[in-house]
C-alpha cells in the first residue's frame, strides 16, 4: 500500500508496545544538596521553594521547557527540546510560581518543574509503559499536586505511561506539531491521578513486529522520549522486535584522524515511515534515525536539542523497502569513501578517501583489488596531500603523482610507476621543491610534470617524462599564463595553451607539430570549480577515445580533434551555462546558473544539426543515452526523456510537487541494465524500473553517500555497470561487486 501521508497527519496517539528500556525516569539515591528545608505533603505542589541564586541538582530526569507553563499554556504546543538529566546541577536565575528558570549558554532559558529538585520526586518509579484511557474532562497536570492544570485537545484521550509516583502517572504528551523550519519538537511529560483513569491496558513486547497493530506516530513518541546513547542493543531488541535488515553500519569513529570504526545499523522499515537504529561494535546505541514522508520539502539530518545524532527525515521521494541480493563479493576499505578509476580484466584500481576538505581531510589513498574475488593486492596512501592517477594505454601499470609522504609525515613531490597486478614500484621521480603545486597528467606512452599556473606565478616548467623508465624525455618554460590541456593516456601531443595560441607538441621530441589561434579572451574553464560535475564523464573501465574532445579556448568550446589541430563542432561558450557531454554529438546543456533557480533550464543541443532539440525548465543532470531514450535527472529526479522530441516517458513519483531542486542528492551516474536503473540517491541505492520509472526498492547493505568536492570523481566511479557486472562504491568504505545477470534475476522476482 503507497500512500502520501504529511508528517502530522502520520503521528497518531494509540496504544503502543514497549518492554524494559532504561526509561527516563528511574528511582536514585535523593541528593542533599539545595533540597527545600521542609517539603510539603505528598500531593501539595511546591511554591516559591528555592529562591534566585540557590545551586540546585536535579533529583530525577526532567522536562526542560523553554518558558515558563501558564494555565493557558497549550500541552500539545509546549516546545520541548532538551531533557534534563538526573544529578545536574545549575544555579537558579528566575523563580515564579512551581517552576525556576536557569540562563545557559547554548540551550538558552530554561526551565523547570521544582518538583523534580526536591525529596518528593526521588520516589518516582519506572513502570512498563502501559495505555492509558482518561475518563472525560480530566485533566494533566505538571506535576503530582500541581495547580497547573490543562485540559487535553484532543477527544476520546489516551496516553502511554511511563512513570508512577504514588497514585500519580507520568505520561508522554506529544507535540501537535513535532517539526517546525530545523526544530524538531518532543514529548513532554505531564501527570494525572488514578482516579481519573477509565482503564489502562498493558502493552506487549515488539512495536515493529510484522503483526503489530501500533501506529509509526506512537512508535516515534515513545523512542523519541526513551531512547538515548549508550542503550544496550538487546533492550532495543526487546523494545521493537526483529528488525527487517541488518547492515553494516556508516563508519562511527568520531575522534579526528582516529581509524574507521563500523557497527551494526538495524532497519525497521514500513510503507509509512522507517526507523533506523546503529550500534557500536559492542551493541551500544550510537544513532537513530527517522525517514518519514512529506508532502511539502525535502530536509534531512534535524534533531532535538543537542542529541545530534538522533536525526530526522522527511523526504519527498518514496519510502524505499530493502532488497537482498547476494554480492559476488564486497572489499572493505579503510576510509570512507570509494570510487572505482581503472582496471583490466585482472585487477580493479580505486580510490580511497574520508571524505573531509581544508583542515579535516587527513587521507587518501590508491589501491588495487583483484576483480575476481575482491581480494585487496596492493595500497599506496597519500595522506590530505592528494593524489592524481593515470593508468598507461596497455591498461598495467598506473603512474601516481602525489605532494605528501605520509611515512615521514612532511611533503614530497614524487611521480611513481607502478605495476597493478602487485603494486610494484617499476620507477620513481622525485620532484624539486616548488612555490606552488604540481599537476600531472598524460600523452601517448608518455608522462607530463607540471607547475599549475596561479596569479602569483613567473615561470613554471612542463616536464615530459618516458611512461616506460621514468626518464625525462624534454623539459619547457612556460611564462605568463598557461593551461595543459591532457586528459586520457591515448592523447597524441602535448597540448598547451599560452598568449592566445595553443600548440600541439610531439610527446617524444618536443617540436611543435601544429597551433590553433585561440578567438576572443578566454573564459574562466568551468573544470577549475572544485564542485563541477560537467563536461564528458569518464567511464573507468571502458574509457572513451579522447583525441577527440571538447576543450574550451577563448569564447567557444571546440570539438577538437587532436590530431590534426581541426574543429569538429562548436559550441558557443556562456559564463552561465554547465554541460555534460552525453556523446560527440550530443549535449545536455544547463543555463542561467547565475541566477536564481527558478531561471534554471536545461537543453539538449545536437551539434550536427547545430540547433537546440528541446528545453526544460529546471537542472537536468547525470544523463545517459540508451537508444532513443536519455534517462537523467531533472532537479534531481530520476526521469525518462524521448532523446529527439524531449517528453517525458516517465518520472519516479514523488511526495510533493514543490519541485525544488533535489540534484544535490543523485551522487552517481545511472546504472543502465537490460530491464532497471541503478542510481546512488541519498544514502541509498535505488533500483528503478526501466519501463516506468517506478521505484523498486534500495540494494541491501550499500550506504551511499556524498563527499563535498569529490563530486566529479563521484559522478565517474561510485556506480559503474559493464554487461556482466555492477561495481558501487560507498560512504563507510566498502566496494561491491554484484553479478548483473543474477542481479537482474532477483529483481524480476520482486512483487
Amino acid at each position: 500500500m503507497n500512500k502520501q501521508y504529511s508528517f502530522t497527519k502520520m503521528l497518531t496517539y494509540g496504544c503502543m508496545t514497549v518492554v524494559s528500556v532504561s526509561l527516563l525516569f528511574s528511582p536514585i539515591t535523593p541528593l542533599k544538596q539545595a533540597t527545600a528545608e521542609s517539603v510539603r505533603s505528598s500531593t501539595a505542589a511546591p511554591s516559591q521553594m528555592f529562591k534566585v541564586g540557590d545551586k540546585v541538582t536535579l533529583q530525577k530526569n526532567a522536562v526542560y521547557f523553554p518558558t515558563q507553563l501558564t494555565k493557558n499554556s497549550n500541552p500539545r504546543n509546549l516546545q520541548v527540546e532538551y531533557y534534563g538529566k538526573k544529578g545536574e546541577s545549575f544555579k537558579v536565575d528566575f523563580v515564579d510560581g512551581e517552576m525556576v528558570g536557569v540562563k545557559d549558554d547554548s540551550r538558552g532559558n530554561l526551565w523547570i518543574p521544582s518538583w523534580y529538585l526536591t525529596k518528593d520526586s526521588v520516589h518516582t518509579k519506572s513502570i512498563p509503559p502501559m495505555t492509558v484511557t482518561m475518563k472525560s474532562k480530566r485533566n494533566l497536570s505538571m506535576t503530582p499536586g500541581s495547580n497547573l492544570k490543562w485540559k487535553d485537545t484532543k477527544s476520546n484521550i489516551s496516553y502511554t505511561a511511563v512513570a508512577q509516583w504514588k497514585d500519580w502517572y507520568g505520561v508522554l504528551v506529544s507535540p501537535a506539531k513535532w517539526q517546525q523550519d530545523y526544530t524538531i519538537y518532543r514529548p513532554s511529560v505531564l501527570w494525572v491521578q488514578a482516579k481519573d483513569i477509565e482503564s489502562k491496558k498493558a502493552l506487549p513486547e515488539g512495536l515493529w513486529n510484522k503483526n503489530s497493530n501500533i501506529s509509526s506516530g506512537t512508535i516515534l513518541e515513545l523512542v523519541t522520549y526513551m531512547l538515548k546513547d549508550g542503550d544496550d542493543s538487546a533492550s532495543i531488541l526487546k523494545l521493537l522486535g526483529t528488525p527487517q535488515v541488518k547492515e553494516k553500519s556508516v563508519n562511527l569513529q568520531m575522534e579526528d584522524r582516529g581509524a574507521m570504526q563500523l557497527g551494526e545499523t538495524w532497519r525497521y522499515e514500513r510503507d509509512d515511515a522507517q526507523f533506523i537504529v546503529t550500534f557500536s561494535k559492542s551493541g551500544k546505541l550510537k544513532q537513530t534515525e527517522w525517514i518519514m514522508p512529506s508532502i511539502d520539502t525535502y530536509q534531512d539530518r534535524l534533531s532535538s536539542g543537542d542529541d545530534y545524532y538522533f536525526t530526522y527525515d522527511f523526504v519527498t521521494s518514496p519510502l524505499a523497502r530493502t532488497l537482498k541480493a547476494d554480492q559476488v563479493w564486497r572489499n572493505q576499505g579503510d576510509l570512507n569513501f570509494s570510487y572505482l578509476i581503472g582496471g583490466n580484466d585482472d585487477v580493479l584500481l580505486l580510490k580511497g578517501d574520508d571524505g573531509g576538505f581544508s583542515g579535516f581531510h587527513h587521507n587518501s589513498s590508491l589501491y588495487a583489488l583483484n576483480r575476481k574475488t575482491g581480494k585487496k593486492l596492493w595500497q599506496q596512501n597519500a595522506g590530505f596531500g592528494g593524489f592524481t592517477a593515470k593508468m598507461d594505454s596497455e591498461q598495467k601499470h598506473v603512474t601516481m603523482y602525489s605532494a605528501y609522504n605520509p611515512d615521514i609525515k612532511d611533503y614530497e613531490d614524487r611521480v611513481r610507476h607502478i605495476r597493478l597486478e602487485d603494486g610494484t614500484i617499476m620507477w620513481e621521480v622525485r620532484l624539486k621543491m616548488s612555490d606552488g603545486a604540481y599537476g600531472m597528467t598524460a600523452a601517448d606512452r608518455s608522462i607530463i610534470v607540471y607547475e599549475l599556473w596561479g596569479p602569483n606565478s613567473k615561470n613554471g616548467t612542463l616536464t615530459v617524462l618516458d611512461s616506460k623508465t621514468g626518464n625525462v624525455r624534454w623539459k619547457k618554460t612556460l611564462s605568463g599564463e598557461y593551461r595543459i590541456l591532457n586528459q586520457g593516456v591515448d592523447a597524441p601531443y602535448v597540448l598547451i595553451q599560452q598568449n592566445q595560441q595553443l600548440k600541439a607538441y610531439d610527446p617524444m621530441t618536443g617540436k611543435a607539430v601544429w597551433s590553433l589561434n585561440v578567438k576572443g579572451t578566454q573564459l574562466d574553464d568551468p573544470a577549475r570549480n572544485p564542485y563541477y560535475t560537467g563536461g564528458e564523464r569518464i567511464e573507468p573501465l571502458a574509457p572513451a577515445d579522447s583525441t577527440t574532445r571538447w576543450v574550451l579556448l577563448g569564447e567557444e568550446w571546440l570539438l577538437l580533434n587532436t590530431k590534426t589541430g581541426k574543429s569538429e563542432a562548436v559550441y558557443p561558450a556562456k559564463s552561465d551555462e554547465l554541460f555534460e557531454v552525453l556523446d560527440q554529438r550530443y549535449l545536455l546543456v544547463q543555463r542561467g546558473l547565475n541566477s536564481r533557480f527558478k531561471s534554471i533550464e536545461s537543453v539538449l543541443y545536437d551539434t550536427v544539426e547545430k540547433r537546440e532539440l528541446w528545453t526544460f525548465k529546471g537542472r537536468a543532470t547525470k544523463g545517459v543515452i540508451e537508444g532513443d531514450t536519455i534517462y537523467l535527472a531533472l532537479n534531481g529526479i530520476p526521469t525518462a526523456v524521448h532523446k529527439k522530441t524531449g517528453e517525458v516517458q516517465w518520472k519516479m513519483r514523488m511526495t510533493s510537487t514543490n519541485n525544488e531542486d533535489l540534484s544535490h542528492l543523485v551522487y552517481s551516474s545511472f546504472a543502465v541494465l537490460e530491464r532497471y536503473l541503478l542510481i546512488q540517491y541519498a544514502s541509498d541505492l535505488f533500483v528503478l524500473n526501466k519501463e516506468d520509472g517506478s521505484l523498486l526498492g534500495r540494494l541491501h547493505d550499500v550506504h551511499a553517500g556524498s563527499a563535498e568536492l569529490r563530486e566529479q570523481e563521484a559522478r565517474n566511479g561510485a556506480l559503474n555497470a559493464t554487461n556482466e557486472e555492477v561495481y558501487v562504491g560507498t560512504a563507510n568504505g566498502a566496494f561491491v561487486r554484484y553479478n548483473a545477470k543474477a542481479l537482474e534475476q532477483m529483481l524480476d522476482q520482486v512483487d
